[in-house]
């Protein structure tokens, strides 16, 4: 039953999207959108306890481990919270001529493809289907950044596309390096299966796994949005519809991680976990110090989420290359807190640019006077970006903050906390003035259902990891970080 799962959760996007292209009813569009987001949950849900009673399971070139397994969960969490936000956020997009009715089934289509393309990259074992499914999501996900149509929207998807595929190229060439030393122990057999190259990594020639690494982490690290390799990020992420902003930022740059990560574990094993670390640790302050100017300076809020998703890429690199368990289980953690948190910010950020009809931060004004319940869990979702206890992001930095003194790191770590303080007090100054400010040219109605649904799926999440991780969930870390420190 289980490795039937394996093969059933890439279908059902898939069919959900041919479903799509049969109706140009919006309120058929948005049921089947619904119900195909729960049908993968569930699935999900159902493989996530198999994998917990039995272990892992494989069937092809598709597996899923623990690790993977944390990956898929936020995938299904907010794919599911993307539908229901979708209902509402639509309606309002047709009214006000952002998104054209003749065109809808089109979209729908498309980002149900986009996640399919997601699914195989998490189940994959194969590090060639990997490296495709990854390029996959630069298909997908790309027509849906320019999918307005205008200059800006195509500009930020002909960037998306160079900046990517370059990087990804550099991607493919550090998976045929690996391949090459795999290949040479193998002699052949299984030489492209990540769980088989992991039973043979100490064997491999370390001089060409050191170089493969790090091909695939300026890479993938292109895709996952790592500085210098991030400028894609911003222009798609403020360009694309609010709920692919979503996805784009919740889940697409944490796939891109988990290669990764795969990758990460067959380098340590051949090189020496010193040497992975190093090259986490490096372009993790990196991304870090890069997002910081960039974050006080923006104007547009959805740029902002986007130089923050940058920000949070390092620290989650920072858990990495700080290791040990410790650093790695908060890795994991704040790959679902932000997953969780950007999510609910990008969905609070559409709410408050419907009501001003601008993205500029300087237009937006006494939103709490306009829309109270959006306005209140945009300030939690800022609050908790920020690092601010008792909020779920909060939780995962202090434990990567914990793994670098551990590790006595102490110059990493200072620069770290300065660009945290900074951040904190540009992001705080952002959300307040939007939140709390004089209102303008915006007047109050009511606030509709489904987006206030999905935010607070999201928000209730977001407070109840930040205050305790469920028993369920601590064992699954466990295991995923078993699974990387080895």
């Amino acid at each position: 039953m289980a490795e039937t799962l394996l093969w059933v959760l890439p279908l059902v996007p898939c069919v959900t999207a041919l479903a799509m292209l049969t109706t140009r009813a919006r309120r058929l569009l948005s049921l089947i959108d619904v119900a195909g987001s729960t049908v993968l949950a569930v699935l999900t849900l159902v493989l996530a306890r198999t994998v917990a009673a039995s272990g892992p399971r494989a069937l092809g070139v598709f597996r899923i481990d623990e690790l993977g397994l944390v990956f898929l969960l936020l995938l299904a969490v907010l794919t599911l919270a993307v539908s229901i936000y979708t209902v509402g956020w639509l309606k309002q997009a047709v009214a006000v001529g952002n998104m054209k009715a003749e065109s809808l089934r089109s979209y729908f289509a498309l980002v149900h493809a986009f996640v399919a393309t997601m699914v195989v990259t998490i189940l994959a074992d194969n590090l060639g289907v990997l490296w495709i499914a990854m390029e996959g999501t630069t298909i997908t996900s790309a027509v849906l950044i320019g999918y307005h149509g205008h200059r800006h929207g195509l500009e930020a998807a002909w960037k998306y596309i160079i900046v990517t595929t370059i990087g990804i190229s550099f991607g493919l060439f550090g998976t045929v390096l690996v391949y090459a030393a795999a290949a040479d122990v193998m002699g052949g057999a299984g030489t492209m299966s990540w769980s088989a190259i992991m039973q043979v990594a100490p064997r491999l020639d370390p001089g060409i796994v050191r170089i493969g690494f790090i091909f695939v982490l300026v890479g993938y690290g292109t895709k996952a949005g790592l500085a210098p390799m991030h400028m894609w990020l911003p222009d798609a992420h403020s360009q694309a519809p609010t709920p692919v902003s979503a996805l784009l930022s919740g889940v697409l740059i944490k796939c891109a991680l988990l290669g990764i990560i795969r990758f990460q574990t067959i380098a340590a094993a051949a090189c020496g976990v010193a040497f992975v670390q190093q090259m986490l640790l490096v372009f993790g302050l990196i991304s870090v110090v890069v997002a910081t100017p960039f974050i006080l300076a923006q104007r547009d809020i959805k740029r902002l989420l986007g130089y923050h998703s940058v920000e949070h890429v390092g620290i989650v690199a920072l858990g990495l290359g700080f290791g040990g368990p410790i650093g790695t289980y908060g890795a994991l953690l704040h790959v679902v807190n932000h997953g969780v948190t950007k999510a609910l910010a990008f969905f609070a950020a559409g709410t408050a640019i419907a009501r001003y009809g601008s993205r500029d931060m300087r237009a937006i004004r006494g939103l709490f006077a306009v829309a109270p319940i959006g306005a209140t869990l945009l300030m939690l979702a800022a609050l908790s970006l920020a690092g601010v206890p008792p909020f779920s992001i909060f939780l995962s930095e202090l434990m990567v903050l914990r793994a670098g003194i551990g590790g006595g790191h102490w110059v990493v770590i200072g620069i770290f906390l300065v660009m945290v303080v900074v951040i904190f007090a540009g992001l705080l100054h952002h959300a307040g003035a939007m939140v709390f400010g004089e209102p303008r040219g915006a007047g109050r109605k009511a606030e509709a259902w489904s987006p206030l649904a999905a935010m607070l799926l999201l928000a209730a999440i977001m407070v109840l990891l930040g205050l305790t991780i469920p028993v369920n969930f601590d064992a699954l870390l466990r295991r995923a970080t078993e699974i990387v420190v080895g």
